[in-house]
């Protein structure tokens, strides 16, 4: 039986690539304070932050890199990419992410949603050629459906969300979704450094890593940038609308 490894060298890069990618993943629609509340910003989310403090200067450590490392390397990718390349490359990873969809929908009970899943990856794996086009969304009954994931079904069960966390490079998140990242990582076969594949070599390794979170560099910044434009403080703004995106998703 394979085991789960770390490879020496490249772990580190690797862990704030994937994890990165993963950790905005879960907050791919988060709402801004206007999006929130509208005219009435007296109102608020009760989010358990006791690590403020710390939280503050972590978001401003991520909203450096953001502005000054992802952001020119998400313009440059786009300066040199045509857009139906962006769309197959995004739909190609989003494909990859399929067991961690999978496990989220079994893990809550949801045959039809892990049916849909796993007839969406069967087919645009192959008519969809490993996942860049998305054939399956014209098909009767395989329609896309909202992604579920491991933080998700853990709490349908009723675990608390914890304190509220911002992670160096990986933005948003609390305990319980912290841990439902580790649980993706397991799941998914595919992913590094965690991995229960022992033949890759350190190279595609990095390769992959560092496709991906290009890839999905455009996205993230994007949404950074709405967000921090229209809110009076973008950390209380990032923070209430992560936590009202990530409720409502498991309320569905």
């Amino acid at each position: 039986m394979k085991k789960l490894h770390f490879n020496n060298g490249c772990g580190a890069l690797l862990a704030v690539l994937f994890l990165s990618a993963t950790a905005w993943a879960h907050a791919e629609e988060f709402l801004s304070e206007e999006d929130l509340y509208g005219d009435d910003l007296s109102r608020s989310v009760v989010v358990d932050d006791p690590l403020q403090p710390i939280n503050r200067v972590t978001f401003q450590f991520n909203d450096f890199v953001l502005l000054n490392l992802v952001q020119p390397l998400a313009d440059g990718y786009q300066a040199v990419t045509p857009d139906p390349v962006e769309k197959g490359a995004s739909n190609f990873f989003d494909n990859l992410r399929y067991p961690v969809r999978l496990a989220g929908n079994l893990l809550q009970g949801r045959a039809k949603g892990a049916w849909v899943e796993t007839g969406r990856f069967a087919i645009n794996s192959t008519v969809g050629v490993l996942g860049v086009f998305t054939p399956a969304d014209e098909m009767e009954g395989f329609a896309p459906i909202p992604a579920e994931d491991i933080g998700q079904a853990l709490g349908s069960w009723g675990v608390s969300e914890g304190p509220y966390l911002v992670l160096p490079f990986m933005g948003p998140s609390n305990l319980r979704d912290l841990v439902g990242m580790v649980g993706d990582r397991v799941v998914n076969p595919l992913d590094q450094p965690v991995s229960v594949i022992d033949d890759w070599n350190w190279e595609w390794q990095v390769a992959l890593g560092v496709t991906e979170f290009t890839v999905n560099s455009p996205s993230i910044v994007e949404r950074y940038l709405r967000l921090k434009g229209s809110a009076i403080d973008p950390y209380s703004s990032l923070r209430n609308g992560y936590t009202q995106f990530r409720r409502g998703a498991i309320a569905e």
